[in-house]
Protein backbone atom coordinates (compact mmCIF):
# COMPACT_ATOMS: atom_id res chain seq x y z
CA UNK A 1 0.00 0.00 0.00
CA UNK A 2 2.83 2.44 0.87
CA UNK A 3 4.47 1.84 -2.53
CA UNK A 4 1.17 2.51 -4.30
CA UNK A 5 0.63 5.76 -2.37
CA UNK A 6 4.20 6.86 -3.14
CA UNK A 7 3.72 6.27 -6.86
CA UNK A 8 0.41 8.13 -6.78
CA UNK A 9 1.93 11.13 -4.97
CA UNK A 10 4.63 11.30 -7.66
CA UNK A 11 1.90 11.27 -10.31
CA UNK A 12 0.07 14.12 -8.56
CA UNK A 13 3.29 16.12 -8.31
CA UNK A 14 3.99 15.68 -12.02
CA UNK A 15 0.42 16.67 -12.86
CA UNK A 16 0.84 19.84 -10.81
CA UNK A 17 4.15 20.59 -12.50
CA UNK A 18 2.56 20.16 -15.92
CA UNK A 19 -0.21 22.60 -15.08
CA UNK A 20 -3.18 20.19 -14.96
CA UNK A 21 -3.76 20.44 -11.22
CA UNK A 22 -6.27 20.86 -9.77
CA UNK A 23 -8.37 18.77 -12.18
CA UNK A 24 -11.47 20.26 -13.77
CA UNK A 25 -13.84 17.67 -12.26
CA UNK A 26 -13.70 19.42 -8.87
CA UNK A 27 -16.00 22.07 -10.42
CA UNK A 28 -18.67 19.57 -11.48
CA UNK A 29 -21.04 16.98 -10.04
CA UNK A 30 -20.68 13.29 -10.94
CA UNK A 31 -23.16 11.82 -13.39
CA UNK A 32 -23.42 8.52 -11.50
CA UNK A 33 -22.36 8.80 -7.85
CA UNK A 34 -21.59 5.71 -5.81
CA UNK A 35 -24.07 6.76 -3.10
CA UNK A 36 -27.73 6.50 -4.06
CA UNK A 37 -29.72 9.31 -2.39
CA UNK A 38 -28.85 12.99 -2.89
CA UNK A 39 -27.99 14.89 0.28
CA UNK A 40 -30.09 17.83 1.41
CA UNK A 41 -28.36 20.05 3.95
CA UNK A 42 -29.67 22.56 6.47
CA UNK A 43 -28.14 24.38 9.41
CA UNK A 44 -24.62 25.56 10.12
CA UNK A 45 -21.26 23.92 9.45
CA UNK A 46 -18.09 25.48 10.85
CA UNK A 47 -14.34 24.96 10.63
CA UNK A 48 -12.40 24.23 13.84
CA UNK A 49 -9.62 26.81 13.62
CA UNK A 50 -7.21 27.52 16.50
CA UNK A 51 -5.96 31.07 17.12
CA UNK A 52 -2.64 31.99 15.54
CA UNK A 53 0.10 33.84 17.41
CA UNK A 54 3.78 33.66 16.36
CA UNK A 55 6.19 32.58 19.09
CA UNK A 56 8.40 35.55 18.18
CA UNK A 57 5.69 38.15 18.86
CA UNK A 58 3.83 39.07 22.03
CA UNK A 59 1.82 41.86 20.39
CA UNK A 60 0.43 39.97 17.37
CA UNK A 61 -2.68 37.78 17.51
CA UNK A 62 -4.79 36.40 14.70
CA UNK A 63 -8.18 34.65 14.74
CA UNK A 64 -10.13 33.08 11.89
CA UNK A 65 -13.77 32.03 11.71
CA UNK A 66 -15.31 30.22 8.73
CA UNK A 67 -18.78 28.75 8.44
CA UNK A 68 -21.42 27.64 5.94
CA UNK A 69 -25.16 28.11 6.47
CA UNK A 70 -27.60 26.07 4.37
CA UNK A 71 -31.28 26.51 3.59
CA UNK A 72 -32.79 23.22 2.40
CA UNK A 73 -36.04 24.79 1.18
CA UNK A 74 -34.28 27.01 -1.39
CA UNK A 75 -31.11 24.92 -1.80
CA UNK A 76 -29.15 28.08 -1.05
CA UNK A 77 -26.17 28.82 1.17
CA UNK A 78 -24.31 31.66 2.86
CA UNK A 79 -20.54 31.44 3.32
CA UNK A 80 -18.88 33.51 6.05
CA UNK A 81 -15.20 34.28 6.58
CA UNK A 82 -13.86 36.50 9.36
CA UNK A 83 -10.20 37.29 9.99
CA UNK A 84 -9.16 39.49 12.91
CA UNK A 85 -5.55 40.65 13.23
CA UNK A 86 -4.62 42.31 16.52
CA UNK A 87 -1.32 44.18 16.60
CA UNK A 88 -0.11 47.07 18.77
CA UNK A 89 -3.57 47.75 20.17
CA UNK A 90 -5.32 47.88 16.80
CA UNK A 91 -7.64 45.24 15.33
CA UNK A 92 -7.92 44.85 11.56
CA UNK A 93 -11.13 43.02 10.68
CA UNK A 94 -11.70 41.41 7.28
CA UNK A 95 -15.14 39.95 6.57
CA UNK A 96 -16.10 38.08 3.41
CA UNK A 97 -19.64 36.88 2.75
CA UNK A 98 -20.60 34.73 -0.21
CA UNK A 99 -24.05 33.59 -1.28
CA UNK A 100 -25.41 31.27 -3.91
CA UNK A 101 -27.10 27.98 -4.71
CA UNK A 102 -26.02 24.40 -4.20
CA UNK A 103 -26.66 21.18 -6.10
CA UNK A 104 -26.17 17.66 -4.80
CA UNK A 105 -25.70 14.22 -6.28
CA UNK A 106 -25.16 11.37 -3.88
CA UNK A 107 -22.70 12.52 -1.20
CA UNK A 108 -21.30 15.22 -3.48
CA UNK A 109 -22.19 18.89 -3.11
CA UNK A 110 -21.41 21.63 -5.64
CA UNK A 111 -21.43 25.16 -4.22
CA UNK A 112 -22.04 27.83 -6.85
CA UNK A 113 -21.29 31.25 -5.36
CA UNK A 114 -23.06 34.07 -7.19
CA UNK A 115 -22.28 37.13 -5.03
CA UNK A 116 -19.37 38.06 -2.76
CA UNK A 117 -19.18 40.96 -0.33
CA UNK A 118 -15.87 42.00 1.26
CA UNK A 119 -15.68 44.48 4.12
CA UNK A 120 -12.57 45.74 5.92
CA UNK A 121 -12.40 47.89 9.06
CA UNK A 122 -9.85 48.89 11.70
CA UNK A 123 -10.70 49.20 15.42
CA UNK A 124 -8.97 50.57 18.50
CA UNK A 125 -10.23 50.70 22.08
CA UNK A 126 -13.62 49.45 20.92
CA UNK A 127 -14.02 52.24 18.34
CA UNK A 128 -13.85 52.03 14.57
CA UNK A 129 -10.99 54.23 13.34
CA UNK A 130 -10.91 53.24 9.64
CA UNK A 131 -13.40 52.02 7.06
CA UNK A 132 -15.57 50.38 6.25
CA UNK A 133 -14.15 49.60 2.85
CA UNK A 134 -16.83 47.54 1.11
CA UNK A 135 -16.59 45.76 -2.24
CA UNK A 136 -19.25 43.73 -4.05
CA UNK A 137 -18.53 41.13 -6.71
CA UNK A 138 -20.80 39.05 -8.92
CA UNK A 139 -19.17 35.72 -9.71
CA UNK A 140 -19.74 32.10 -10.69
CA UNK A 141 -17.23 30.44 -8.37
CA UNK A 142 -17.81 26.67 -8.20
CA UNK A 143 -16.19 24.15 -5.90
CA UNK A 144 -17.01 20.52 -5.16
CA UNK A 145 -17.45 19.30 -1.58
CA UNK A 146 -17.94 15.83 -0.15
CA UNK A 147 -20.39 15.06 2.65
CA UNK A 148 -19.76 12.22 5.12
CA UNK A 149 -23.03 11.18 6.82
CA UNK A 150 -21.24 9.19 9.53
CA UNK A 151 -19.37 12.24 10.87
CA UNK A 152 -21.77 14.92 9.54
CA UNK A 153 -18.87 16.82 7.96
CA UNK A 154 -18.22 18.65 4.70
CA UNK A 155 -14.85 19.01 3.01
CA UNK A 156 -13.83 20.69 -0.27
CA UNK A 157 -11.66 18.88 -2.77
CA UNK A 158 -8.92 21.54 -2.49
CA UNK A 159 -8.01 23.98 0.25
CA UNK A 160 -10.09 27.16 0.17
CA UNK A 161 -10.36 30.02 2.65
CA UNK A 162 -12.16 33.29 2.02
CA UNK A 163 -12.42 32.33 -1.67
CA UNK A 164 -8.65 32.00 -1.93
CA UNK A 165 -7.69 28.54 -3.16
CA UNK A 166 -4.41 26.64 -2.83
CA UNK A 167 -3.45 23.63 -4.99
CA UNK A 168 -3.58 20.90 -2.37
CA UNK A 169 -6.27 18.94 -0.56
CA UNK A 170 -8.38 15.79 -0.62
CA UNK A 171 -8.19 15.51 -4.40
CA UNK A 172 -4.49 14.59 -4.07
CA UNK A 173 -5.54 11.20 -2.69
CA UNK A 174 -8.24 10.54 -5.28
CA UNK A 175 -7.22 7.84 -7.71
CA UNK A 176 -10.43 8.04 -9.79
CA UNK A 177 -12.72 11.10 -10.00
CA UNK A 178 -15.64 10.83 -7.54
CA UNK A 179 -14.58 7.38 -6.31
CA UNK A 180 -15.22 6.98 -2.57
CA UNK A 181 -12.63 4.23 -2.29
CA UNK A 182 -9.81 3.54 0.18
CA UNK A 183 -7.48 6.13 -1.41
CA UNK A 184 -10.18 8.78 -1.06
CA UNK A 185 -11.14 7.81 2.49
CA UNK A 186 -7.52 8.01 3.69
CA UNK A 187 -7.02 11.42 2.09
CA UNK A 188 -10.33 12.74 3.42
CA UNK A 189 -9.58 11.53 6.94
CA UNK A 190 -6.10 13.07 6.94
CA UNK A 191 -7.25 16.48 5.72
CA UNK A 192 -10.21 16.47 8.11
CA UNK A 193 -7.76 16.33 11.01
CA UNK A 194 -5.75 19.38 9.94
CA UNK A 195 -6.07 22.37 12.26
CA UNK A 196 -3.64 24.80 10.68
CA UNK A 197 -5.15 25.64 7.29
CA UNK A 198 -8.21 23.60 8.26
CA UNK A 199 -10.21 21.98 5.47
CA UNK A 200 -13.28 20.35 7.02
CA UNK A 201 -16.56 21.89 8.17
CA UNK A 202 -18.27 20.28 11.18
CA UNK A 203 -21.99 20.43 11.97
CA UNK A 204 -22.80 22.97 14.70
CA UNK A 205 -25.17 21.33 17.19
Amino acid sequence: MKDILTVFRIFVFLSLFNGCFPPSWIRELPERPESSSDIILKGIYSKKLPPFSPFTSVTYKENHTERLEFSNSEKSFQKYYLREIEEKGEIRRIQIEGSGKYESRGNWLLLNTQKIKKEETVWKDGKQISGPEINFLETSHKLLYHYDPSSDTLIPMIYESGYREKPFGVVEGTNTPYAEDEFFRISRRNYSKKEYQGHAYFKVR
